[in-house]
This record gives structure tokens, sequence and C-alpha cells, in this order.
């Protein structure tokens, strides 16, 4: 998956810098980072309203990020405003992680203190997911090089966390919130959940509905377009299948604190209602393709696996 990604990157990077602004082979660098990917997204854009003085404009400035390999550390933490990113690569990143209702369009530097006690989280939950869940934090390694704390600049928005397809391999983690060990595991699970879904929607449409349409989301209180209710019901039977997965691994969550049993069914049971919700609403009003159905129904025998093993136990 990452790898395709990747290759797809290079080559339509290629094709702009090369083809359609007439660099040299031979004097081009290609990045995989997460601002390259940024910054092909911004240069598609002006590519699809045939704005050839926009591409331009935009590697004029911007190119040097190409210059910069992709992180070798995998799942790197950084903190926004520290340094890490210069004024080009905070331009993209900014620009492919703003969302639509302003959640995410201004970001800014986290509390130290809170910052301070998400990492400590951090370095609890990493050796205990590699050694007793490794597929999953194999899968978490392997789709995120960088995990970027930040929140937002204003006091009236909050997020908890926010991947964005143009940003590949870069997650947003905002530590209010997130900086126990389950919070931030589930967020980690949750972000990569969309990922592993921006790949599915490479070639394939998944969702056919009208994007003016609304229908009922399990999740928020306002109606959805039907991508956001599949997107947000595909997330939550990955969160129901590791918390599954945690629930039965004493030796895992050990490393979550005291008391960490009674939140973890909590929130078993919570996702599990929440993903039937969804799935209800998706039966009934979504038009999807034969992709789209396949991950659907496959994430609905995982669920209810995953139900059946619960009720047993009771």
């Amino acid at each position: 998956m990452v790898d395709d990604v990747d290759a797809r990157l290079v080559a339509a990077l290629s094709y702009l810098v090369s083809d359609v602004l007439g660099h040299p082979e031979e004097t081009r660098t290609l990045s995989t980072a997460p601002a390259a990917h940024a910054l092909q997204a911004l240069m598609r854009e002006a590519a699809v309203e045939n704005d050839i003085d926009a591409i331009r404009a935009l590697h004029a400035e911007h190119g040097r990020v190409l210059a910069r390999p992709a992180p070798s550390e995998r799942c790197a933490l950084v903190t926004w405003g520290d340094g890490t990113f210069d004024a080009s690569e905070a331009y993209l990143l900014q620009s492919a992680f703003r969302d639509d209702i302003g959640l995410t369009g201004a970001l800014a530097a986290p509390d130290p203190d809170t910052q301070a006690r998400l990492r400590a989280a951090f370095g609890r939950i990493r050796p205990a997911l590699a050694t007793q869940l490794p597929a999953w934090w194999g899968e978490i390694e392997a789709l995120v090089s960088t995990i970027i704390l930040a929140s937002s600049g204003t006091d009236s928005a909050r997020f908890g966390g926010a991947t964005a397809f143009a940003a590949w391999g870069a997650v947003l983690i905002n530590p209010e919130g997130q900086a126990e060990p389950l919070p931030l595991a589930l967020a980690l699970v949750h972000e990569c959940s969309h990922q592993k879904l921006f790949y599915a929607h490479l070639d394939d449409e998944v969702v056919l509905n009208d994007p003016e349409e609304r229908f009922s989301s399990p999740l928020r209180r306002d109606a959805r377009p039907m991508d956001g209710i599949y997107h947000a019901t595909f997330v939550l039977a990955r969160m129901v299948q590791f918390l599954h997965d945690l629930s039965r691994s004493p030796d895992a969550h050990a490393a979550f604190g005291p008391g960490v049993e009674d939140e973890i069914d909590r929130h078993l049971r919570s996702s599990i209602a929440a993903f039937e919700g969804g799935q209800g609403e998706i039966a009934a009003h979504a038009r999807l393709t034969p992709k789209g159905q396949e991950i659907i129904d496959e994430a609905a025998a995982a669920v209810a696996a995953c139900k059946a093993g619960l009720e047993q136990q009771a």
C-alpha cells in the first residue's frame, strides 16, 4: 500500500515537474515526504484548472521540499511550531490538513505540559503494542511516518486528530484529550483507518451518493454526506476490532494503566452500537460500488464476530 502510494506520487510529480514545467529529468529531485504529497495536491488542483502559471509558482516557492528525504524514523513525534518544518513545509501541511469547518484551519503549538504527558503515554504504549499486538503496531508504523502534535489556533474550535490524503504519511494528534495511553492508541488507530480507506478510493469511488445529500451520522449530531458516514462507520469497525484484541491481551493493556479494563469494555460496547447505527444508515441509503460493498461487508462481519465474543463472556 505505502509503496504504491509513493510510486504514484513520484509519477505524478515527474509529470508535473518534467513534462509540464520542462525541468530536465536529471535535475529534478522527488521526495515522498508528507510535504511533497501536499505540494503535489496543490499542483494537481492547478493542473485541473489548466493554470500552468500557478503550477510554476508553487514549484518556484515550495519546490525545495522535493529535495527533502522521506522521514527514516516511523511514527516520529514532532510538535507543530517547534522548528521541525520550515516555512514551505508548514504552509503545505497546513493547506493539506485544513478542513471545511474550521477545526484544523489554523494549527498551533499545543500546551507544553499536555504535550509532555502525551509523549510519556506514547512511550508506554509503543513497546506494548509492538510486542503484544504486533499486527496493529506494524500497520500503524507502516502507514505513519510523522505524528504531528498540534492544537487549534482558536479557543472556539477543537479537534482530536486528523488525517488527509494530501499529507499522506502524517497524522495530526491534539494532545488535549489524547494525552492518556488508551485515548492516544485509539486516536492512532482511528487516523490510520482513514488512511486505509483513502487508499481504496484511489482506484474506486466506493460511495456513489451525491455529495450534497445528507444523512444521519453515528458520531455527529449534524447530518453528513454518505461518504463521511461510510468513513466513520469503517473507522468504528476498526476501533471495535482493536479494542477487542486489546481486551484479550492482558500483557498489552497492562501498559495502559490500572482500571483500564472497564474503560476498554465501555469503549468497545459504545463503538459496536455506533457502528451498527452507521451500518443501518448505509444499508438504507448508500449507493456503493462492488468494492465499497465488499469493504463494509467485511467490516460488519468482523464487528459481528467481536460482538459474539463479548456476549459469550457475559
